[in-house]
Parts: structure tokens; sequence; C-alpha cells
């Protein structure tokens, strides 16, 4: 990657937003009405030098789970075993790549599409690199085949993002359930098709190192360690009770209320950064302790890891350098609400493409899931109350957030991606072009259908 590439990519998005606020006058859309702002909403020098400073602390949790996320990877090295299981996971498929990519790309845009957090699906990134790595796959290859198809998965959700989505909109358990499934076989397709187009192109570019430990230990306590926590995770995480109508866990949460020692656990369904963060803390110090590493080498070998992802940390959290512009306005005023209400122009019709352009704007300041979600849904409900209306806009909410999360540079998951890859901003949308031209075809015959 050339030297600084997503620095200036990043930088020069946010020079951009700032020269338009000199043009473009903020509004803001509160309660179902949006309201022309009575002061000037120009981003001035001062904002310009200190709002990078204010996105390290305002933003930071997202760079640190990414630190966190590589120093329990130096954790699971150190223990020995760590290469042991990758090399007989790759062991059968020295003479199936295409068999082990495929499969490898399919796990992470299904976990996406039924969990729909973004965060949780990064944190098996690392090894389905190391796996694919092991069976000689290039670092775009291996790119298209995680963080691609963690948007893919978005893109074609079933009960993960397109369930939250679902749940602010109001409507029905499993509504469009048919149709969502239909864009996820069709999804998998072409992504299939894709990565198996590109098999003759590994030669091409560069491929990951990575530098293990090995020892005599065994890999059957780890395995079991990181998939009993992996559930945990995903019962933290996803809203089995809202989204599906399952209470079970919430019958779980009741039990741990009671014992004092778990105090300040939040609801199971509701974990954020924070909690999973906790959790692949309290994870790696199990892991440590089970295969009988000395303090010190711990502390040593969660540095080790972490250091490789400083600069995804930081990367991924100067993306949030807009949203902090928007998250720590006093009154909320921004350009993108002014070119949204434009968009939208207080009415109804063609809704589901209106906010078909929508979304994009607003992903470009809302770059976290939950807030676009949260900020586009009001929208829709605000102006219509037609139910089908109200899917078909849900839908088109759901694609393009999906399809443009894998082109935008304030797309923090797709930047921590690209820099933990170290493929330039430029070189990823030259190598995908070809797939983002059938996904909006894909998104045009939904909408205009």
């Amino acid at each position: 990657m050339k030297k600084n590439n997503l620095l200036k990519v990043i930088l020069i998005t946010f020079l951009l937003f700032v020269v338009l606020s000199w043009f473009i006058k903020g509004s803001v859309f509160y309660q179902g009405t949006f309201y022309k702002a009575d002061q000037s909403t120009v981003i001035g020098i001062g904002d310009i030098f200190s709002l990078p400073f204010q996105v390290f602390y305002l933003y930071a949790e997202y760079g640190i789970i990414f630190l966190i996320i590589g120093g329990f990877y130096g954790v699971l090295n150190k223990t020995g075993a760590y290469h042991k299981i990758i090399e007989k996971l790759a062991k059968p498929f020295k003479n199936r790549r295409n068999l082990a990519i495929i499969l490898s790309a399919i796990f992470i845009m299904s976990f996406e599409s039924i969990i729909g957090n973004s965060l949780l699906t990064f944190t098996f990134i690392p090894f389905i690199a190391s796996f694919l790595t092991e069976l000689n796959f290039n670092k775009k290859r291996i790119m298209l085949a995680t963080i691609g198809s963690l948007f893919l998965g978005m893109f074609a959700s079933i009960t993960g993002y397109g369930e939250l989505i679902n749940f602010l909109l109001d409507l029905n358990k499993k509504i469009l359930f048919k149709e969502r499934l239909l864009i996820f076989v069709i999804t998998s397709m072409i992504l299939i098709v894709s990565l198996i187009l590109k098999n003759n192109r590994d030669l091409e570019y560069e491929k990951m190192e990575f530098n293990y430990e090995e020892s005599d230990k065994k890999s059957f306590k780890l395995i079991l360690i990181v998939i009993l926590f992996s559930l945990i995770a995903i019962i933290g995480i996803y809203n089995f009770e809202d989204f599906l109508g399952i209470k079970i866990f919430s019958g779980i949460l009741e039990a741990i209320s009671k014992i004092s020692i778990l105090n300040g656990i939040n609801n199971l369904g509701s974990w954020g950064t924070k909690d999973l963060s906790a959790l692949l803390l309290l994870e790696t110090l199990i892991i440590a302790i089970f295969y009988r590493i000395k303090f010190s080498d711990v502390v040593e070998s969660f540095k080790n890891g972490a250091k490789p992802m400083i600069k995804v940390s930081f990367y991924a959290t100067l993306t949030g350098i807009i949203f902090v512009y928007y998250y720590n306005s006093n009154t909320g005023y921004n350009l993108i609400d002014t070119i949204v209400n434009s968009i939208y122009n207080s009415s109804a019709e063609y809704l589901n493409l209106k906010t078909a352009l929508a979304t994009p704007l607003y992903s470009v300041l809302l770059n976290n899931s939950l807030f676009l979600a949260n900020s586009v849904t009001s929208i829709i409900t605000s102006l219509s109350s037609n139910a089908t209306t109200i899917k078909a806009s849900g839908l088109a909410l759901q694609l393009t957030s999906g399809v443009f999360g894998l082109i935008l540079p304030t797309s923090y998951i797709l930047i921590a991606g690209l820099a933990y890859y170290d493929i330039s901003y430029g070189s990823w949308l030259k190598y995908i072009w070809k797939i983002l031209v059938v996904l909006f075809l894909i998104i045009g015959i939904i909408i205009l259908a």
C-alpha cells in the first residue's frame, strides 16, 4: 500500500465535507420534521484542527477493540496450539483451494447476515486470514472473502441487520423473509463466482506473513474455549427476544441479575463494543490460565499481537471524524440533513427510491449501522404509514447501506480491513468494481420493480 494512502483518503473526504459546509447551510431532522439552521453551520479553521483530536477520545472505543483483537490473537499464538489448528484445518483443502475460500466467505457472509454485528464478525477475520494464507491465497482475494463478504452479509441480511431495521420500523417479525432469503442466495452466487474468477490472479498480489509459535500442547482446550466465548458473545449481542421472539435468554439474565458479583453486566441482546472488548479480554485471560502462560509472557504476547493492529486502530478511529462533528454539535445541524431533506421533500412518493439515494449520504455522516438505521427509519415512518411502502423502503435501506459500506472512506470496518491487509483504497475499488456494478443492478431492479 502506498505510504499514508488511507490517511489521505480519510482527510480528503473530511476536507470535502468542510468545503461543502461553506456552501450548504445545515438543517436537522427532529421528531418527524426538518428544521433549517438559524445560525452558522460552517466548519471553521478551529474545527478543522480540533475535530481530529476530538475523534480520538470520543470514538476511541472503535479503535481500542482492534488492539484488543490483535492482542487476543497474540496470546492465541503464544499457546503454540493455534498454528496446529490452522495446519490441521488447511490440510484437507490443499488440493481444494477454491472450496476453502468459498466456505470461508460463505461463513463470514452468513454470520453477518444472521447476527448483524460487524465488530463481532471481524473477530473471526484474522483466523480466516491465517487459514487462507496457509493455502497460499493473496491479500486481495482474502480481503474479498472476509471484509467483502461481511458487507455482502449486511447487504443480504436475513435475521441480523434486516431484523434491526424491521424492529425500528415497527414491522412484524421476519417481514420480507422470503425476499431477503432469495437476495442472500443470489448474492452468495455472485460472491462465489467472483472468488473463482479471480483464481488465476493469486500470483499478481502480495501475500500476508504470519510468525507462529510451535509447541506440542493439545489444541482441544483452545477450540472449546473459543467456541464457548463465541456463543456467549452471540447471546449477549443479538436481540433474540425483539427480533425473533425467543425469550429464553431474558430468563437467563434474570438469574444473572440476582448474583451480586455479576452486577454491571448489560442486558443480553444489547451488548456493544465495550462489552465485546471486556469479553475478549476475559477470554484471553482464561486461555492464558488453561495453557499455563506466565503473566509476563501474556503481556508480551498481547503487546506483540496488538502492535500490527496499531495502524488498523488509528485509521478505524479516524473514520469517525465526520460523525464526531455531528455528534459533538449542540444543535445537530449539518449539511447532510439539508441534502436529504431536498431528496425526500416531505413526500412519501417514491419513498423506497428516495431512501436508496439518502442512505449513502447518511452513511458518510453516521458510520455506525445502528445510528444509520435509527436516522433513516425515523424519516421513513414520519412520511408514511403504509406498510407496503415502509417495507420496501426498509429493504432499500438495508441494500444500499450494505453495498456502500464496501466503498465509502468513512466505513470504519472497510478502512480497518484495508489497513489490516495493507491494501490501498484505489486498488480495492479497482479490484471489486465489477461486483459493485452487479450489486447496483440488483438494487435498481428491486427498487424499480
